[in-house]
């Protein structure tokens, strides 16, 4: 059962990966710089969490790295959209 979860969570994780940013001006460099600014910011407030044994982390270990894995992600989306910046799928 744990296995099936598994291959679950990582083809829902995967299927989630395709898209990319576009200027709400139309401008690159302005994108490269939200995107620059964006990370950071994202890293800053979620650097990540690093297990206490690198090779398998302890079960509440895990739910820590997913946490910290998602909030940077929404950090870093957040950031995008409010500077104008729009997500298409491909």
């Amino acid at each position: 059962m744990k296995k099936i979860f598994i291959y679950l969570c990582l083809l829902f994780l995967t299927s989630c990966a395709t898209g990319s940013w576009e200027s709400g001006s139309g401008s690159n460099s302005s994108l490269e710089n939200d995107w620059g600014y964006c990370s950071s910011l994202a890293r800053l407030r979620f650097p990540g969490y690093i297990c206490e044994n690198p090779l398998m982390c302890r079960p509440d270990e895990f739910n820590k790295v997913l946490d910290q894995i998602i909030q940077k992600k929404a950090t870093f989306q957040n950031c995008m959209y409010r500077k104008g910046n729009i997500y298409r799928e491909n």
